[in-house]
């Protein structure tokens, strides 16, 4: 009854900001999004020339945009659904829970996707998971919308709003599996941007990389089953397998075409490609015409180690970060923070802008007003003096939150023990007053 009652109050509550929400800014949301893929600059490494209608190329680490044909276009998604669907899972679940299988779930057009779940039968999540990513399982959808909102109408408020929370901005969602409805449109935009957030989970990406999988009969579904991941490009037995992908999800519908959502790795540089109403076996070779073009023209640099302006050793008087004297050793780049650049550009080439955040400062690299990336600007832990910062600002905070206790302590051990003479005083002297003085005789 408890779970029942967040999972409402969370509802109401994602419902209540998916209202907030206007319209306009999400319009207003698309127009930056064209305005930046529009302003790739002329000398960006020569692109491949794809047949999908619509298609994307981003960088999963800095979501910078390496190439982009029509990315904000609205397209029917297919299955390519099922990634906000198992985010959705992911998040608000835990992987051992039991998921149902009611009528509602197993309800599907015939033909389309399943696993052969029936009514009344129950999976653990984690099983589901690899029927809903594999195979591509419209029941399994069904059934974890219902686990996690009681009804798929409720889940579809949810996916909606995750999507707007990722930065999406032309995606409407209907339904939990991707089956075809004139209202249930997105872009490969939105669809990068939700695989960015899915491939940050590592059981999504452990799931989702698996060419085949079997469900052995267990306590609560006494029968095997056999499951192959719809994703020719991880599957070595595929002419279409490529090393670099790591995983990906697939999506297919008369009226939306083959689209192909996939995630590639090589050199530490990880990739995100999204390809859109293809013809079948094209989203294959676009998938890899993009990724190769992102692998072999653009290299991966450290802004924390290349940008001189910025080291703290340097003299602080060419640094756009105004910082004060006392705080030039404290603060360093993050060396973590990694940029991709073509390779017809240099790190010195480049232009960066400062802007204040959560405390901090975030730097963003630019090229001919082209956004590469961003670093964020923070105290170095290699630095002793940001030790010595650190130490005293735990002690800035600990006594701003202890003096006023400990002070309110003293004063109340004086109060009592005031108190406490006053009543020991007012004792005796009763005593002495009430208590009848004896007689010598």
């Amino acid at each position: 009854m408890k779970k029942r009652f967040l999972r409402l109050t969370a509802l109401l509550i994602s419902a209540l900001i998916l209202l907030s929400l206007p319209l306009t800014a999400r319009a207003a949301e698309k127009e930056d999004v064209d305005r930046i893929i529009g302003s790739i600059p002329a000398d960006w490494p020569e692109p491949p020339v794809i047949s999908a209608q619509t298609a994307i190329l981003m960088d999963a680490d800095s979501g910078e945009i390496l190439y982009a044909k029509d990315a904000t276009r609205a397209m029917y998604p297919a299955s390519t659904t099922k990634l906000m669907t198992a985010l959705l899972a992911l998040e608000n679940c835990s992987l051992s829970d039991i998921v149902d299988f009611p009528f509602a779930a197993v309800d599907i057009p015939s033909g389309s996707s399943h696993i052969g779940m029936r009514r009344g039968e129950q999976m653990e999540l984690r099983e589901c998971l690899y029927g809903l990513l594999l195979p591509s399982a419209n029941e399994v959808a069904n059934a974890l919308a219902i686990h996690v909102a009681e009804y798929i109408s409720n889940f579809v408020v949810l996916m909606n709003e995750r999507a707007l929370r990722l930065g999406a901005v032309n995606t409407v969602f209907t339904n939990a599996n991707g089956l075809h409805d004139q209202g249930h449109y997105t872009c490969a935009y939105d669809l990068a941007l939700m695989m960015r957030a899915c491939v940050q989970n590592t059981t999504f990406v452990e799931i989702s990389s698996t060419p085949s999988y079997v469900h052995h009969a267990d306590a609560l579904l006494n029968k095997d089953i056999p499951m192959t991941n719809t994703d020719l490009m991880i599957r070595r037995s595929s002419e279409y397998y490529n090393e670099d992908v790591v995983c990906g999800k697939t999506g297919h519908t008369e009226v939306s075409g083959y689209n192909l959502v996939s995630y590639g790795e090589r050199d530490n540089t990880r990739l995100i490609a999204v390809v859109m109403g293809c013809e079948d076996g094209v989203q294959y070779l676009s998938t890899q015409s993009l990724l190769d073009y992102g692998f072999n023209y653009f290299h991966q640099v450290l802004p924390g180690e290349l940008d001189s302006s910025l080291n703290m050793n340097a003299a602080f008087t060419s640094s756009p970060l105004a910082l004060p004297t006392p705080e030039r050793a404290l603060l360093t780049l993050d060396h973590g923070g990694m940029i991709l650049l073509p390779d017809t550009i240099t790190f010195d080439m480049l232009d960066k802008q400062v802007e204040d955040i959560d405390g901090g400062k975030l730097i963003t690299y630019l090229y001919q007003d082209y956004p590469l990336g961003s670093v964020r600007l923070s105290e170095s832990a290699e630095n002793e003096s940001g030790a010595i910062f650190r130490k005293k600002e735990e002690e800035k905070l600990t006594q701003s939150q202890v003096e006023p206790i400990a002070a309110l302590d003293g004063w109340l051990i004086v109060s009592l023990a005031a108190l406490l003479l006053f009543l020991v005083f007012f004792i005796v002297l009763t005593a002495k007053i009430v208590t009848p003085r004896k007689k010598y005789r």
